[in-house]
């Protein structure tokens, strides 16, 4: 037996091993890599023996067309229709009451000191708001943190319920919310949102508020004054009356075309009921002055002189 292991031993260390030949295999031929939906071709159809044997391939992912307007674009918007419509309401009413050649310099007076007042009011207003609204879902989230805290069971049922009525069976509504509620700030975020519909944690400084406002404001002010901008060379009549309609009518179309953008509601149509309202709005002031007028009868103006 040991000169039989000494002879093998003897044969390895003497004799050295020839490597198998590579000639006969062929190696498959290369090509350019083909990428179909963002996936390589090579990893198409892969089997689950592939991913067994450690190879998973990258998921294919939709594209991304949610569209991102921001807190300030909407706040643009619907300062500048605001506007623009409350202003042309005033230049309807000087027309429908005083006529349309109304002095310029008056419809200016009106239109000017109504657009700062409201311009005002609604940049504070949404200062307001915005201070309430962050103040409103920081209390909210306060009390859920409390009740987490001291009734966490019974949080746990209440968020297993909400699951249940969105159709997940109990069971897995269970496993869910206890693999959650390991996260308590976690589950208190989807909880303000599954239960009071509220989203984000109040915590959004005073300056963003102001700077709300102040968007607000300006929008308001910048596309109020399109009616009145065919009143500034202090000329006035039907056709200054008529431009002062274009203007108000083209820029109204406008926002309503940017507001149907923002909310994905169909561009041409957003904007043409855009120019509705505002037509709807105009007519209301117009024909109002003008039942005003016919029932009191005289000229305001002369009346006022005496």
């Amino acid at each position: 037996g040991s000169h039989l292991g000494g002879f093998v031993l003897e044969n390895l260390r003497t004799k050295q091993v020839q490597p198998l030949p590579m000639t006969d295999i062929e190696a498959p031929p290369s090509k350019p890599t083909e990428i179909t939906d963002g996936v390589p071709a090579e990893h198409v159809g892969l089997t689950t023996s592939s991913s067994r044997r450690g190879f998973h391939p990258p998921a294919a992912k939709a594209p991304e067309g949610h569209k991102s307007s921001g807190g300030y674009a909407r706040v643009m918007v619907f300062g500048g229709l605001d506007g623009i419509i409350t202003t042309f309401a005033v230049v309807a009413a000087a027309a429908g009451g005083l006529g349309s050649d109304v002095s310029a310099h008056i419809v200016l007076i009106f239109g000017v000191a109504n657009l700062i007042a409201d311009g005002f009011s609604m940049g504070f207003g949404e200062f307001i708001s915005g201070r309430t609204e962050q103040d409103y879902i920081k209390a909210e989230r306060k009390r859920e943190e409390w009740e987490m805290d001291n009734f966490p069971d019974g949080e746990k049922e209440e968020m297993i319920e909400i699951y249940e009525k969105k159709g997940l069976p109990r069971a897995d509504a269970v496993k869910v919310v206890e693999l959650l509620s390991t996260k308590p700030s976690l589950f208190v975020d989807i909880m303000m949102v599954e239960e009071l519909g509220l989203v984000g944690e109040g915590d959004d400084s005073k300056l963003e508020t102001f700077k709300g406002a102040a968007v607000m404001f300006g929008s308001f002010l910048v596309f109020g004054a399109v009616p009145l901008l065919a009143y500034t060379p202090g000329k006035s009549g039907g056709a200054v009356f008529g431009i002062s309609i274009a203007l108000t009518g083209v820029t109204l179309f406008i926002l309503g075309c940017l507001k149907g953008k923002f909310t994905s509601s169909g561009i041409l149509k957003s904007g043409f009921m855009m120019l509705l309202n505002g037509s709807i709005a105009a007519g209301i002031s117009y024909g109002a002055a003008a039942l005003i007028d016919v029932i009191f009868g005289g000229d305001p103006l002369s009346d006022c002189d005496n």
